[in-house]
């Protein structure tokens, strides 16, 4: 049995044009995904915040809720929790008392703010407005009870039987 084998190689002398034109374009596409990856995230994040919170001033350009609730919580001594997603992207400026702000940016959800006693300002995100909420039990709904057996009046009246007096002094 006689085997063949033929070896074939190419030097960069051969075809200089195709291994430095891959190079390029493979340098061009990942300069371009990284300049696109980076303005993606720039534009994600523009948030500028002044004041105090007698007067707050507020830009946004499509910056994540969430993110924006995060960025109030040092400056101006707010903590939040939430029960729902916010994710919602707000874009704009914002002017005026802390609360006024507060209240146009949770625009669309329910929540409610209380003050503690150190002076921070806690605000409690509970759903979005117009969500369907799983309606709560008619406190006036008759509940119907079976009557007992022969066997748990038996049962009751044998344990009130032997249940002793407190003792009097």
């Amino acid at each position: 049995m006689i085997i063949r084998a033929k070896i074939t190689a190419s030097t960069s002398t051969e075809c200089p044009w195709h291994a430095l034109g891959g190079r390029r374009l493979a340098l061009a596409v990942l300069s371009l995904a990284l300049a696109l990856g980076a303005s993606a995230a720039f534009a994600r994040t523009q948030l500028s915040i002044r004041g105090d919170r007698a007067v707050v001033e507020l830009e946004a350009s499509n910056a994540p809720l969430a993110e924006v609730l995060s960025a109030l919580e040092g400056p101006f001594s707010i903590g939040y929790r939430t029960s729902v997603p916010l994710d919602q992207s707000i874009s704009g400026t914002y002017r005026g008392p802390l609360r006024q702000v507060l209240s146009r940016l949770l625009d669309g959800f329910s929540y409610y703010v209380a003050d503690t006693a150190d002076g921070r300002m806690e605000i409690t995100v509970v759903g979005r407005l117009g969500a369907r909420a799983v309606a709560p039990p008619d406190p006036f709904q008759r509940l119907e009870v079976p009557p007992p057996t022969a066997e748990q009046v038996a049962a009751e009246r044998q344990r009130l039987h032997h249940r002793r007096p407190p003792p009097q002094r």
